[in-house]
């Protein structure tokens, strides 16, 4: 496959999934057969600079000790992180074990959305917060040192943000933050937002909290709940999408979309010649959305922009 400009990859590998989530029908809905083997992540655009491994939960492929060393081997300068609801602690760690053995600065983004039964609640799992502690706690045990909560941001959940945001602290994990969002294709369910005052409350607090830090990684953090607050005030972007371009999202069969909320199928990464085809014709269909895997590449390519506001609002004290 020739260079191409994706930097970017969300892989879902499988869509089993132990979880019952209130935003996600993924487990009811989604077939599992014919998914993409180790060897099809050797196709994977060689210049990657973030890869997003992601289901489903992953870590219920019993191969995905051998997707990270075709990634490995494939995409060696990627940043690679896996999602996972956090909580088949034992097979977690096993497989960790092993993984961090072959691409030791791998990170773990535990999925937690509120404190005690109110995650649970909402993972539709008894005790899954105190599983997903659990397994934090047991990563940091065997050496996983890029360990990220996860915080999936809705109108039922929006009050619970300010413990969850003090619990990464207390366990010394950085807090990653996605406002819910509805697609047929991936999580197979329509999210309305509801209680909208209370979720921009709460990206209000958000953002002077990661604003008051010093450091550059909380201030685009800041940024970031920046972009989720007007997403979910105007729903629209406050910077232009890439999906497509920069970024795309693969599904368990190999089908290549520019983001996991887009219908538009554009390729099948066992089947595409190379990714030059969808990027000349500028395919996304994604600017309906604001995660992180469609706003990370906007924000490097908008860069300045994003420094001038930090420097605004950190540093010259202009409110928001």
């Amino acid at each position: 496959m020739k260079k191409t400009r994706i930097k970017e990859v969300v892989v879902a590998i499988t869509y089993k999934c132990n979880a019952r989530c209130r935003m996600c029908n993924i487990w009811k809905i989604k077939e599992h057969f014919g998914e993409i083997t180790p060897d099809d992540f050797l196709r994977l655009p060689k210049n990657l600079k973030d890869i997003n491994i992601s289901g489903g939960e992953p870590f219920l492929r019993k191969d995905l000790g051998a997707i990270i060393i075709a990634i490995q081997k494939r995409c060696p300068r990627a940043k690679v992180i896996i999602s996972s609801n956090g909580f088949a602690t034992e097979l977690i760690i096993s497989q960790m074990k092993e993984i961090i053995k072959i691409m030791p600065d791998i990170g773990v983004a535990v999925s937690i959305d509120g404190i005690g039964k109110a995650h649970s609640d909402i993972r539709g799992l008894q005790n899954c917060f105190e599983k997903d502690i659990e397994t934090i706690k047991e990563l940091k045990k065997i050496g996983v040192k890029n360990i990220k909560i996860g915080f999936t941001l809705g109108g039922y959940n929006a009050k619970e943000l300010f413990e969850v945001y003090y619990l990464s602290k207390k366990l010394k994990t950085e807090l990653s933050l996605t406002v819910v969002h509805s697609s047929e294709n991936y999580f197979g369910k329509i999210n309305a937002i509801e209680n909208r005052d209370e979720m921009i409350q709460a990206l209000n607090w958000l953002i002077d909290k990661e604003l008051s830090a010093w450091n550059y990684k909380n201030w685009g953090r800041a940024y970031f709940a920046y972009g989720a607050r007007e997403f979910i005030k105007k729903g629209t972007r406050i910077l232009p999408d890439y999906s497509g371009i920069l970024s795309i999202f693969i599904n368990p069969q190999g089908v290549i979309y520019p983001c996991d909320v887009s219908n538009k199928k554009i390729g099948n990464l066992r089947d595409i010649a190379n990714l030059e085809k969808i990027n000349k014709n500028n395919l996304n269909g994604c600017e309906q959305s604001w995660m992180v895997c469609t706003a990370r590449q906007s924000i490097k390519k908008h860069y300045i922009k994003v420094i001038l506001w930090i420097i605004w609002h950190k540093f010259l004290k202009v409110k928001i």
